[in-house]
């Protein structure tokens, strides 16, 4: 059920992105409007890693926690929306990204560990 609702929230987050691209400037929307912009990439970007999370514990044959993989698929969803975030602030190279990718796995061990 959370899936099905996350892929609709993501399809809807899809058509307020390109509203969004087409119709206004980052000048002109504001900061509210760049929040929100970040936002629905993030709900995006969720609903994507969480059916590819679904995906490979089935694939796996690992037992189901749903919980647990809404916790992985947000944490991993979270990776590209700072890439984003930090490309915007125009300071994106290799030392970014791979600390980007340390705080990701590192989140995921957390996840692992804690539930």
């Amino acid at each position: 059920m959370f899936t099905r609702l996350m892929m609709l929230l993501s399809l809807l987050a899809v058509i307020i992105i390109l509203a969004m691209i087409n119709f206004t400037t980052p000048t002109g929307v504001g900061p509210l409007g760049v929040l929100v912009f970040f936002t629905m990439v993030y709900i995006v970007v969720f609903g994507v890693v969480n059916l590819l999370v679904v995906g490979f514990v089935r694939l796996m044959g690992y037992r189901r926690t749903e919980r647990k993989e809404h916790y992985y698929a947000a944490m991993i969803a979270f990776g590209p929306v700072m890439l984003l975030l930090i490309r915007s602030f125009g300071s994106f190279n290799l030392a970014t990204i791979g600390m980007t990718v340390v705080f990701v796995v590192l989140g995921c061990f957390v996840i692992n560990k804690r539930l």
